[in-house]
């Protein structure tokens, strides 16, 4: 792939964040998708972490970046397996139903501390992957191990838009 397109001329940087606990099943699917680009050849200026449940960690990740992709399982009231493209301010108006994840207090948080911070990217997108399972374990559920590759072509579709 070739280096990700910008506005201005400048080089972007993008960060791509797979978060999510391998130890409760589908709660993990943002970092598998994580590990599976990390097999991708991508554009120059594209990185890929596995964010874990590293919190507030998190903010490292953010500094430099002109956009950052952040990949979890968010419970949507969805299909389990259903992919969703969604901003922290879709989450905030509530648009897409009272849940953003397993971990979404902190989430959240993180990216409001970050804009105090000014630290926040101009540009957060969230790959949201409705779970089935939540429990112990660290197999995915069918339904979202099928989804894993769309998640994958959301978050490559969304590196070059």
């Amino acid at each position: 792939m070739s280096d990700v397109p910008s506005r201005n001329g400048q080089a972007r940087k993008v960060r791509i964040i797979g978060v999510g606990n391998l130890l409760l099943k589908d709660e993990g699917v943002g970092v598998q998708v994580a590990r599976e680009l990390q097999k991708n050849d991508l554009p120059s200026g594209v990185e890929v972490f596995d964010g874990g449940v590293a919190g507030i960690g998190l903010l490292d990740y953010f500094r430099e970046a002109s956009k950052v992709l952040l990949i979890d399982a968010a419970d949507m009231n969805l299909k389990p397996g259903a992919v969703v493209r969604f901003t922290p301010e879709d989450v905030r108006e509530e648009k897409i139903g009272p849940r953003f994840s397993s971990h979404d207090v902190g989430l959240l948080e993180i990216l409001r501390l970050a804009k105090a911070l000014e630290q926040c990217p101009q540009e957060v997108v969230i790959i949201g992957i409705q779970p089935k399972e939540i429990s112990w374990g660290t197999d995915l559920s069918p339904e979202v191990q099928a989804s894993v590759p769309r998640a994958i072509e959301a978050v490559l579709k969304e590196i070059i838009r």
